[in-house]
């Protein structure tokens, strides 16, 4: 299992959170934002606990500022457009796949070039799934030697008949598409933390976290306390760092005779 954070860089209250996990040993992996406030206070992070965790890149294009000039990426006022509205543009072919390829190259070597050592590249919001951007994604991850990338497939886990989630489904499977041919690897399926940490009696029944077909990702947005505070959100991100300190998810790690590896064992 990979216990991956995503978000690393985004606040230094979150990526602290995230710092706490690695360094209690229950968060295996981790993702930075190359164009965020606390970009420049994660990187030397990043190389620092490199040897007890896999970093990768958390690509980012709905939030702040691109890092090229993408006009079909940004609004007038030069920031990326929101979410809805990114997703619009992806599922009716206005996004360039050209400026595309620009942002996601910059967002990646600013990292690269900071000494880290990449081990995949997953998304913000899970935008990289989308039309184009996986495409561009495929195109560029090769150019760097990056061999793997997150899909967020369910499978077995519980179903859900929410529509941003059979959504995002649909989009892991096409994207999946796309990967393959590029020769990109993924853990087999994921799960998401805050349904463990929400439901008790979910939190009880999960017998199924691990797979033998391959490694699963445990994907979670631990923070401090203040981090709920600096950036109110859908994640409660100190109830999942103190879930993931807690005996609870060592009980749950124990019941699924899961052993924490990093993305590159992926």
């Amino acid at each position: 299992m990979i216990v991956h954070a995503d978000d690393f860089g985004e606040t230094v209250e979150i990526t602290d959170g995230i710092r706490l996990g690695i360094e209690a040993g229950v968060v295996t992996s981790t993702s930075v934002m190359a164009n965020m406030p606390a970009t420049l206070y994660a990187l030397p992070l990043a190389r620092r606990l490199a040897d007890r965790a896999s970093f990768g890149v958390h690509l980012n294009f709905c939030e702040g500022r691109p890092m090229t000039e993408g006009g079909t990426l940004m609004g007038r006022q030069g920031e990326f457009h929101p979410k809805r509205v990114l997703f619009t543009r992806a599922i009716t072919g206005l996004l360039s796949l050209r400026e595309l390829e620009a942002e996601i190259t910059a967002q990646v070597a600013r990292v690269h070039d900071a000494g880290v050592r990449i081990s995949h590249v997953d998304g913000h919001k899970h935008l990289h799934q989308l039309p184009a951007v996986s495409s561009a994604l495929a195109n560029v991850l090769p150019r760097f030697g990056i061999e793997r990338v997150r899909l967020t497939r369910l499978r077995r886990v519980v179903a859900s008949n929410k529509p941003s989630t059979l959504v995002r489904e649909f989009l892991a499977w096409r994207g999946s598409r796309v990967f393959a041919r590029a020769g990109l690897r993924s853990p087999v399926r994921t799960v998401d933390l805050r349904a463990l940490v929400d439901d008790e009696l979910l939190h009880r029944r999960m017998k199924s976290i691990v797979d033998p077909a391959g490694p699963v990702e445990l994907c979670c947005h631990p923070g401090t306390p203040a981090a709920d505070l600096g950036k109110p959100g859908s994640h409660q991100r100190a109830a999942e760092l103190d879930y993931l300190l807690s005996p609870r998810f060592r009980e749950l790690l124990t019941a699924n005779r899961a052993q924490l590896v990093t993305y590159w064992k992926v």
